[in-house]
């Protein structure tokens, strides 16, 4: 039943839009690109930055050594920073990147960001941008905000030409994307956490950093592990939460941090205020509690050290780029096979690999996933289709071609990252990551895995020659709980069909927060509108029923 967080893509709105540098620069505190169809109010304030643009175009031109900017294009307005290309009057280009207010934590996030892509640049050699200026207070610098001075990244984004590239030209990207991948996994760090200068955490330890490819541990007085700043430690009102960051020396001391924070959230009353998983809340359907979130992780605590994943090597602590989408990696303009840099290093942090890997973001697609990494064949029925039909199964084709290439030769050159993903399905990966995503209502499938936690608590931590368990299982649910704990799984599960069928019916919306082009906001809006009419007509059996959907949908103000 896992899926990967919603809210861990972040969304970008690229755009190409030059300002003279003479007017309207203050429109670059805002957001210009895009609307959303509910919470609108609170999605702009969440992104009006108000920098002082002048004095962050004349900081840019002091630290590149030139007379002043003469272009500024808005490259992006993602979802959690403003990204501008700065051209100087002699011609050189410099990004700059400017987060939001809802990026992560003020200070922290800046500062782990710069010293993270110091890191993997300068000591793991990955094709990084470089950092030229930076900074992480806002109200110790002249623009009032933080920011980013970095190289611009050379090549082109692969989003550009992914559409028009061959089949071996994707696949010689692929086994490069294994390689970098390689690279991180065998970048070991001594603990979780975020990665810092040693002179921004303080009393930073200077013990072992990391350790190395072939098992030597590597000290740094430079760079230390400080606490997290992954977003499932600050979105959604937890940054205002007093919880454990971090940074933990063992798996269990992490895996019960993450639970602990999902508990003080419970407490906190908060909501996940974007697309759920599922329809909850409204008449006959699942009922999310606090009581019920609490009751779930704290059984979970009590057995939390003895299901961890059993491939140790995938407890390793290690830094991932979660979102390898097309926006986010360059290739040569020339040779679209050879990447040239990797962006968007913001909120990484170290934390165990299991916890981490997934396919790459633009390896994914609609449609099964092949059963063995074998070749992929074309349907028995391709020659018989009508040619759009048969354009599809070829694509198809190439996408889940791709995916056993990723997997195959993950495999060959790097076999931790390959069982981890492989496992991904296994009762202990699922029931030491689930509870990661009880902000999002997910405590009926934490508990119906550990259920089967108690089936298999023999085999997990052992048997006696008597065949009773080495160590008692502290999960003991009585008949009662059982019948209420399967109710509200199948009340989870319609309320997960019936959001499956609104999004297909209504098609108002195209992204998971709601936010759309200014182009589509009329049609969308209308669309959503319509569609909740739909689903209320289908849904509601009286006038208080009809309030209280309407209450209970994410998507209606």
């Amino acid at each position: 039943m896992y899926h990967c967080l919603p809210y861990s893509r972040p969304l970008h709105f690229p755009l190409t839009i030059a300002v003279d540098t003479q007017h309207d620069l203050q429109a670059l505190n805002r957001i210009t690109s895009g609307r959303w169809l509910w919470n609108e109010k609170q999605q702009f304030a969440a992104r009006y930055l108000p920098v002082n643009v002048p004095k962050l175009l004349k900081l840019a031109a002091a630290a590149m050594g030139a007379s002043s900017v003469a272009e500024v294009v808005s490259l992006s307005e993602g979802q959690y920073n403003k990204v501008l290309q700065l051209t100087m009057d002699d011609g050189r280009q410099v990004i700059a990147k400017l987060p939001n207010p809802n990026a992560g934590r003020p200070y922290f996030t800046t500062a782990s960001e710069v010293a993270t892509m110091d890191f993997l640049r300068n000591v793991v050699k990955l094709p990084v941008p470089e950092i030229y200026a930076w900074s992480s207070r806002s109200s110790e610098n002249p623009i009032g905000a933080e920011y980013i001075l970095m190289e611009k990244q050379s090549g082109i984004p692969l989003d550009d030409v992914w559409a028009t590239m061959h089949g071996k030209q994707k696949a010689q990207l692929v086994l490069q994307i294994v390689e970098f991948e390689k690279t991180l996994a065998a970048t070991k760090l001594t603990k979780s956490g975020s990665l810092y200068y040693a002179d921004d955490v303080p009393a930073a330890e200077t013990g072992p950093l990391y350790i190395d490819e072939h098992g030597s541990e590597v000290r740094s007085t430079k760079f230390a592990i400080g606490p997290t700043n992954h977003r499932h430690f600050f979105d959604f009102g937890r940054g205002d939460l007093q919880f454990d960051r971090g940074p933990w020396s063992s798996i269990t001391e992490y895996l019960a941090a993450v639970a602990r924070k999902e508990i003080v959230t419970a407490k906190a009353g908060l909501h996940y205020p974007l697309m759920p998983e599922g329809l909850f809340r409204g008449p006959r359907q699942y009922q999310p509690t606090i009581e019920k979130k609490l009751s779930a992780l704290q059984n979970y605590l009590k057995v939390a050290a003895h299901v961890v994943p059993d491939d140790t090597a995938t407890h390793a602590s290690v830094l991932w780029h979660g979102d390898l989408h097309l926006q986010n990696i360059f290739v040569d303009p020339e040779d679209h096979s050879k990447i040239t840099g990797i962006i968007d290093w913001q909120s990484v942090s170290a934390c165990p690999l299991f916890m981490h890997t997934r396919h790459p973001a633009f390896l994914e697609f609609d449609g099964p996933t092949p059963e063995n990494l074998g070749r992929v064949s074309l349907p028995a029925n391709y020659d018989s289709l009508d040619p759009a039909e048969q354009q599809k199964a070829k694509d198809l084709q190439q996408a889940q071609t791709l995916h056993n290439l990723y997997l195959a030769r993950s495999l060959q050159v790097n076999p931790t990252v390959f069982h981890a993903i492989q496992n991904q399905a296994t009762l202990r990966h699922q029931v030491s990551v689930i509870p990661s995503l009880t902000l999002l209502d997910y405590e009926p499938c934490l508990n119906n895995h550990l259920r089967d936690v108690q089936t298999a608590w023999g085999s997990i931590v052992g048997t006696n020659p008597d065949g009773s368990p080495r160590i008692p299982c502290p999960l003991d649910f009585s008949n009662e709980e059982v019948k209420l704990q399967e109710a509200d799984e199948e009340l989870w599960a319609r309320g997960v069909t019936l959001m499956e069928e609104f999004i297909a019916d209504a098609g108002g919306f195209k992204h998971w927060d709601g936010r759309v082009t200014e182009a589509d906001y009329a049609l969308s809006r209308k669309q959503l509108d319509e569609g909740v009419e739909r689903f209320l007509g289908r849904e509601v059996r009286s006038e208080e029923e009809r309030e209280a959907w309407r209450r209970a949908m994410p998507f209606v103000d």
